[in-house]
Order: structure tokens, then C-alpha cells, then sequence
């Protein structure tokens, strides 16, 4: 979309890059080059004009200003984005106003490339503010310092309003030399949902380093609305200490927050490594999972967790698990590698302490349902020292028989690669190889410290750290290991003989390689191409006529089944579409397809959706957008809020999900009956941000098609119009 200030300026049309554009696929766009175009002699400027889709490209130089957005993007037009190239300075010496760049209850924009610096003399400002409410929000590679001042602080996010800032990214910034005290370098604070907080390095602040925060009703009044759903990953903080009160910042810091992964940081240098907290009376802190962490060189503790005092909030059914913790407490403060407040129901499990003090683990009193076990426990002092619930334990031996925990325990040297050089990797003599809980279970996308898989032999190792192919080792299952990750030297990085067809590399004469010797998926059993127009599947529902294209790929046709292998209703207007598309809030966005009275449908049709057919609902029309415009597809079985998704009902099936997952594309409810002529139906409800809603309105005519695994399909086409415009389609089958 051109904007209105493109037909005055001087514009350059280019591909925009994947490093440019925070990871999106190459498109063109428009773009406003500050300072050179005529209308964008300042970033402010150039902000003012933009409109969805468009960019404003910062060339290299400093810039005093502090600006904000003042319009939003959306979904249909794309981004409003500011990127500045390598060098580009926004500086705020001498410029008044608290914040360097404010993004207040805007959706779709990015922040990308600048150096932020010299918001001096603050009492209560960010390098980058974000207010209120407002969705789909990138904060990327920006470095941000001297931020001089009280509450002086990097990146500010703030839910202050009753919707929610969701799907947000602040991922490789740097923050430091800022002055966050009392408040905290890069936070999250409010109602903030569905966020992503990676790959940031933080360091040199003088108090917290990333804090994720629920229950200040200074910040929202509705103390259900809480930092919540998101991940915090690959960030490193070092030096973050506080300058009052004794100094007891936390590198990484959740304090009221829930469901929320910490996972793959490193931090040291800190006042405390790692906090998981609730100093607000009332609030629970729950559903945190701490995991594949290094922790090492605080100067108080490692990791700690529990509300602080009995009067304020509690830390309930968290997990602290495959964390590497070495040398924290080295102010000798006596709090040990793990110190555990007023928090109950918490799981500490296959973590390596490794310390440098005689205190190993301090709880205070009373501690209630904590469960530790299957940790590696260390230090070089002959008895090590075990608090539990304020009694002082001499000896691992002495602190399991009082406690009756860690029963599974190991005390012995990790054998780190070289501890001095911050290398925390297992070497394979090391006792915590294959050590872990053997009940251990992969959390979904969970990986160790390198990325590598959580799990490579029978049991998970204990620490941040998996030893995996390429150690020089011969692991169970691994049919060679020359100490290296390099394809095809003899050894592939998966520990199979080189040119072996069917390990899923390719190597010497073979065409291809998919890891298997089927036949019918295009790579031939022999590790060659099959032929052209071979039937095949490419695994997506909404497609059919699906065929090898002569070179490995699997390609399907984009279009509706033909009507003869789709069952339809039997009486005109028994079928119904409607979907909503909210341009400012797509927590209100929503699919709703009934088809009743439909032809007679068996169960063998229906599959079985507790354990292996996938379902997905296809729509069409006839315009210029690829197609489908709207695929969402709902796997078998899964967990809905501790249930089966799937059940068993009366001639069929239903789906059941709160909310909406992103693994089910937001689908809340299928109701799936066989039946004969007339009898049989089947609905779709899908609403939330996960739902993908196409542009609306639609180009007719429009099919609806619920597909399954089994080759099953229920469809419509509908041209009996009532609504269609930008925010609302709503129809009846033909």
C-alpha cells in the first residue's frame, strides 16, 4: 500500500532483508529514507505519515529526538516499521519529554537497528516505553545506554489497559550502563500476554535485569491480569546489582508472573542469579518453568524462589529443572547455590550445584510439598551444608535422611569442559551423563544449553548440558562418533556412516535423502528422485491431487475438492459461514461453519481423532490471495486445561479448548455427528489470536471445506450473501 506522503518524497523500492525486517519473508515496500526525502526530514516526521505497510528507513547519523508512533499497522496492510541502518544514533541529550521512543496502545510496528542513548536526568523513563494496550509489537537489535537517572530504564512494556499487549518481541537488543533503580533494566509489567523476551544481553545496571511482573495495581488495577504465557530465552545478564536495601537484584526476575518458560539464559555477576518471586500480598506466582539455565559467579545465590516474607505473595507449582549452577554466593552471604523462601508445590530436579561455599541450599521455614530429587550437589569444602527449614544439615547423607528429599541425589565432581572459561559442558566421564530422573519427559520445543535434543540416550543427563553426537564418544544408538558435527567426512553430524541411504543426510551419489526408505514421498527408497506426477502427500489437509514434481517436492493443488468428494447438506441454507476480523484487536477475531442436514456420513469417516486423524477447516474464494484464505488445522488428541481435547460422544466426536490454542490454530469447538441422509452435521468454532483470518471481503463465490486424515470431507459453497466488507463475512450455502 502506497501511503500519501510516498507521492512526495523520493522513494526507493526494494527487497527488504530478512536481517532488515526481524525475520519476516522477503517482500517490497515503500520507503521513506530519513534524512534525505523531502517529507521525512526527521524520524518523527517520517512516523507521522506512515501508514500500515509502510517503512521508514534511518540512515547512518545522530538524531536528537524522542519520538513516538503515532498510528498503528494491521494484519491485512502489514507493519508500520522503523529501521535504522548501522549507525543510525537516536540521542536525547538536551531533548525534553521521559521517553526515547513510546509506542503507546499501537499494534503491528517494529523498532529495528538503532543505537538509543542519553535519556539523561530521568525520573521515571525508558529507552523504549510501551503503553496500554495493543498487539503484534517487535523491539529487534537495538542498543540501548546511558539512561541516566531514578527508574531510568531500557525497555518498558506496561499493560495498563483492560486488553492485552499480546504477541510481542523484544528479541537481541543490548541494554547497559542504565540507571533502573528501583525499577528494573527490561520489564514487563501488567497485562502483557503471548511475548517473547530473547537473545537480549543486559549488563551493567544498577538494580534488575529482566523482570516479568503481575499484581502492581499502580500499573493495572485488575490484579488478574498479569505478565503471562511467554518465554524468556537466550538472554544473557551480567552485573546487574541493586543499590539499596543491601543489594538483592535478580538478573532475571518473575515476580506475580505465570505460565511463563525461562530457559537457555545465562547470568552472573548478579546480586542473585535467577528470582522467582511475589512481593505483592495476595498474588501467586505460578506455573513457572525454569529450565537448561547456566547460573554461575552471583555474588549471594544462584537461584531463589518464594514469596520473601510470610506476608506478602507465594510461589506455587513451579519447576527448576536441568539448570547448571556453579560458584554463586561468592560474597559468602551464606544462601548457598539454592535458597528457597515461602513458596509450596515446587519442583527442583535434575539441577547441578556446584559451589563454592560450604551452604549448598538454604530453605526457610516452613517449606511445604517442595519436592527435590535426581541433583548433582558439590562443593569443595569436605561437609557441605544443607538448611532445610531453618535446621542445618552437615553432608548430603545427613540432609536426606532429615528431609526425606533428594533421595536419588549425587554428590560428586560434574566434570565440567573448563569451569574457569565459563564452558559448563559435561565431558563424557562426567557422573551426571545419563543421571537424570529416568521419568523425565521433553517438554515440547525443549532443548539443552547448545540446542541440542534435551534427551540422546536413555535418561536425560543432569545440568544445562547434554552430551550428544560429536563428542568422540560411542553413545547407545550411535553407529559412529569422530568428535565433530561435519556431514560427510566418514561420520555425519547425526553419528551415522557417511552416504548411508536413509539417515537423512545426503552425501556422495544420492540424489536425496529423507531419512527413510519409503516409497511414495518423493526420495525413493534407493535415495533417488521419484518420477514426476508419482502420487504423494504433502501433509497439509487443504490441499489435494498431490504429486512429486520430479526433484524430491511433494506439491498439492490450493483448491476445493470437486463437489462429488465432499459430503453437502441436502436442503439449500443448511450450511452457514461467518468469520470476524477485528483490524484492532485480534483477541476478537472468530471463524464460526455449521453444516447440518448434510448427506449420510459413517464413523469409519470420522476416524479417530483421540489419537491420529487430523482435522482442518479450508476455505476458498476466488480472488488473487493464495489459497486457501483461511486453513485451520486441529491435531489429534492433546491436552485442553488438563483434559483431552478429543472425546467420545454419541455418534461422533467433540473438540473442546477454552481458549484456543496456537497448535490448533485457535479452534475452540468441533462437534463432529455421523448419521444417514439428513442426520449427519458437523461445526467449527475458532476465535482469538490465533485464528488467521483472510482480508475480508471475499471475492465470490466462497467454499468451506472440513477435511480429515482419512480422506473424509463435509464442504459448502456459499454465494447466499448477507454480509461481506472489511471486518465481516456472513453467509448461507447454496
Amino acid at each position: 500500500m502506497n501511503s500519501p506522503f510516498s507521492l512526495m518524497r523520493r522513494v526507493t523500492v526494494f527487497f527488504l532483508l530478512v536481517a532488515i525486517n526481524g525475520g519476516a519473508s522477503t517482500a517490497l515496500a515503500m520507503d521513506c529514507t530519513v534524512p534525505t526525502s523531502i517529507s521525512c526530514p526527521t524520524i518523527q516526521a517520517g512516523l507521522n505519515q506512515a501508514l500500515p505497510g509502510d517503512t521508514i528507513t534511518v540512515l547512518a547519523g545522530v538524531y536528537a529526538e524522542k519520538i513516538s508512533f503515532p498510528q498503528s499497522g494491521n494484519a491485512g496492510s502489514g507493519y508500520i516499521m522503523l529501521a535504522g541502518q548501522p549507525g543510525a544514533v537516536l540521542d536525547g541529550t538536551l531533548v525534553g519529554g521521559s521517553n526515547m521512543v513510546l509506542i503507546d496502545s499501537r499494534s503491528y510496528v517494529k523498532l529495528i537497528g538503532f543505537e538509543i542513548r542519553n535519556n539523561l536526568n530521568v525520573r521515571d523513563g525508558s529507552g523504549v516505553r510501551i503503553l496500554g494496550s495493543g498487539s503484534h509489537i517487535e523491539i529487534r537489535n537495538n542498543v540501548i545506554h546511558d539512561i541516566r537517572g531514578k527508574d531510568a530504564m531500557g525497555i518498558t512494556v506496561y499493560g495498563t489497559a483492560s486488553s492485552s499487549i499480546s504477541d510481542l518481541i523484544i528479541d537481541g537488543n543490548e541494554v547497559y550502563d542504565c540507571d533502573p533503580a528501583r525499577s528494573e533494566a527490561l520489564t514487563l509489567n501488567g497485562n502483557v500476554e503471548l511475548f517473547e523476551v530473547t537473545h537480549n544481553y543486559v549488563h551493567d545496571v544498577n538494580n534488575i535485569g529482566i523482570d516479568f511482573i503481575g499484581g502492581e495495581t499502580s500499573i493495572q488495577p485488575d490484579t488478574a491480569k498479569v505478565v503471562r504465557n511467554g518465554v524468556c530465552r537466550g538472554n544473557r545478564v551480567f552485573r546487574a546489582r541493586s543499590v539499596y536495601e543491601g543489594g538483592f537484584a535478580g538478573a532475571i526476575y518473575v515476580d506475580g508472573g505465570r505460565d511463563i518458560v525461562i530457559e537457555r539464559n545465562i547470568t552472573s555477576e548478579s546480586d542473585l542469579g535467577l528470582e522467582v518471586g511475589a512481593e505483592n500480598n495476595g498474588i501467586l506466582t505460578q506455573n513457572i518453568s525454569v529450565r537448561d539455565n547456566v547460573i554461575y559467579h552471583n555474588d549471594k545465590v544462584g537461584i531463589v524462589f518464594g514469596g520473601f516474607s510470610a506476608a506478602v505473595g507465594r510461589v506455587q507449582n513451579c519447576s527448576f529443572t536441568n539448570n547448571t549452577l556453579f560458584e554463586n554466593d561468592t560474597l559468602g552471604a551464606g544462601l548457598g547455590e539454592l535458597w528457597i523462601q515461602f513458596g509450596d508445590n515446587n519442583t527442583i530436579r535434575n539441577n547441578i550445584f556446584d559451589g563454592g561455599q560450604d551452604v549448598l541450599l538454604r530453605s526457610e521455614a516452613p517449606n511445604v510439598g517442595n519436592l527435590l530429587d535426581y541433583n548433582l550437589w558439590r562443593t569443595t569444602t569436605s561437609a557441605p551444608t544443607f538448611v532445610w527449614n531453618g535446621i542445618e544439615q552437615n553432608g548430603l547423607a545427613a540432609f536426606q535422611a532429615a528431609s526425606g528429599q533428594d533421595a536419588h541425589a549425587i554428590s560428586s565432581d560434574p566434570q565440567f569442559v573448563n569451569a574457569a572459561l565459563a564452558d559448563f559442558h559435561l565431558r563424557s566421564v562426567s557422573a551426571a551423563r545419563n543421571a537424570g530422573d529416568p521419568g523425565f519427559v521433553t517438554a515440547l520445543g525443549e532443548v539443552d544449553l547448545d540446542g541440542a535434543p534435551r534427551i540422546s540416550a536413555a535418561r536425560v543427563d543432569i545440568g544445562a548440558d547434554e552430551i550428544t553426537c560429536g563428542d568422540a564418544v560411542l553413545d547407545a544408538g550411535e553407529s559412529c562418533d569422530d568428535g565433530n558435527l561435519v556431514d560427510c567426512d566418514g561420520c555425519d553430524s547425526n553419528c551415522t556412516a557417511s552416504a548411508t541411504c536413509g539417515n537423512g543426510i545426503r552425501c556422495g551419489t544420492e540424489q536425496c535423502d529423507d531419512g527413510n526408505l519409503l516409497n511414495g514421498d518423493c526420495c525413493a527408497a534407493a535415495c533417488t528422485f521419484e518420477p514426476a506426477a508419482t502420487s504423494c502427500s504433502d501433509g497439509n489437509l487443504c490441499t489435494n491431487f498431490d504429486a512429486c514434481d520430479g526433484a524430491g517436492v511433494c506439491i498439492g493443488s490450493a483448491v476445493p475438492l470437486p463437489a462429488l468428494q465432499c459430503h453437502e447438506p441436502i436442503l439449500s441454507g443448511k450450511a452457514s459461514l461467518q468469520i470476524k476480523n477485528n483490524a484492532t484487536n485480534d483477541g476478537r477475531d472468530s471463524v464460526r461453519w455449521k453444516w447440518g442436514r448434510g448427506q449420510a456420513t459413517t464413523s469409519l469417516e470420522l476416524g479417530d481423532p483421540l489419537s491420529t486423524t487430523e482435522y482442518a477447516l479450508c476455505v476458498y474464494d476466488q480472488s488473487m490471495q493464495p489459497q486457501p484464505i483461511l486453513a485451520a488445522s486441529v491435531p489429534p488428541g492433546g491436552t485442553c486445561a488438563a483434559r483431552s481435547c478429543w472425546k467420545t460422544m454419541r455418534n461422533g466426536f467433540r473438540f473442546a479448548s477454552r481458549s484456543g490454542s496456537a497448535a490448533a490454530h485457535g479452534v475452540t469447538r468441533i462437534v463432529l455427528t455421523a448419521g444417514v441422509d439428513g442426520k449427519a452435521k458437523v461445526s467449527l468454532t475458532a476465535r482469538g489470536v490465533y485464528v488467521d483470518t483472510p482480508t475480508l471481503g471475499l471475492a465470490p463465490t466462497v467454499t468451506a471445506q472440513l477435511r480429515n486424515g482419512v480422506g473424509a470431507c463435509w464442504g459448502a459453497i456459499f454465494s447466499n450473501v448477507a454480509r461481506n466488507d472489511a471486518t465481516q463475512y456472513r453467509a448461507k450455502s447454496d
